[in-house]
């Protein structure tokens, strides 16, 4: 095949595999910052000349994958975004030390820097969530305004129960049982087609993953504290099958400032099954809120 050549189009596969993308889903805008905890890889999408720039911080045991989807409907809804790999995780460096949820937050700031951008509306999921309040706390005249999609406002009693379930066996069996028990854990009851695709990415970097020191953080920082000192707007996006939902229910009734919306009545992986809605409620907020 000659350099110029084009690849022939392969044959439709039937099934939900036909329009399966895979990571190809994060086609364009990566890149690596430097920061004091290593290298932190980004994707960077979305046009040059939007009014407001969101930082997206996912999940722990995930990657900037949990986003992909999400940075994709975005950018056609005029809104740039730059999604990270949080420091340990995706391809980001594993750092030498263990951080803290504001060392965390801390070091997106070289990453906000690297991309030359003064503010930034910064959103988080689960352990995101928590880095992207003490973000905004920590560094108030660079953030504008926090989507907080899964709130661990923990009790103490709480989070002394989540210490308990940091790590799990990730050594490789003869049956793949390591991947399987990683797609069975949240629920028993039948999924959907796309449930089943979410699940999927959510097994394999789990198991990709070094040590989760996104929990160990997470486990360990008072989000209340934080989260009551907010002074910018805010938005909670809200799973009801989350296993975080009452903490959900919880922040909104500590902060009735704050915007509230629910993306799925069903199921816990919106981010991966619904980036159309929840790009909707993210530019709804941006357009209402966000000066």
């Amino acid at each position: 095949m000659s350099d110029n050549s084009k690849i022939e189009r392969l044959p439709d596969v039937p099934g939900p595999a036909q329009s399966w993308s895979g990571l190809h889903m994060l086609k364009g805008g990566k890149g690596y910052a430097s920061t004091p905890l290593g290298q932190v890889h980004y994707r960077d999408v979305g046009p040059r000349d939007a009014r407001v720039t969101m930082l997206l911080l996912h999940q722990s045991p995930l990657c900037m994958v949990e986003f992909g989807a999400v940075q994709n409907s975005l950018a056609r809804l005029g809104i740039r975004s730059i999604a990270t790999d949080t420091p340990g995780y995706g391809l980001s460096d594993q750092p030498d030390i263990l951080p803290s949820v504001g060392g965390f937050a801390d070091n997106f700031i070289h990453v906000l820097d690297h991309l030359n951008l003064n503010k930034v509306v910064t959103a988080g999921h689960h352990t995101g969530a928590c880095i992207a309040t003490a973000l905004a706390i920590r560094h108030p005249t660079r953030v504008s305004g926090i989507v907080l999609h899964g709130c661990p406002v923990y009790t103490p009693e709480e989070a002394e129960r989540f210490r308990g379930l940091e790590e799990w066996d990730r050594s490789p069996k003869n049956d793949g049982a390591h991947l399987s028990q990683l797609f069975k854990w949240s629920s028993a009851k039948p999924i959907s087609e796309n449930e089943k695709l979410a699940r999927t990415w959510m097994s394999v970097m789990m198991f990709l993953q070094g040590p989760d020191i996104g929990h160990w953080a997470v486990n360990r920082y008072d989000m209340t504290t934080d989260f009551m000192a907010l002074r910018i707007p805010g938005l909670i996006i809200a799973e009801k099958d989350d296993v975080i939902f009452h903490m959900d229910e919880r922040a909104r009734d500590m902060r009735p400032d704050f915007a509230y919306r629910i993306l799925a009545e069903e199921g816990s992986t919106g981010l991966l099954t619904d980036p159309d809605g929840w790009a909707a409620l993210a530019a709804a907020f941006i357009g209402d809120e966000v000066a």
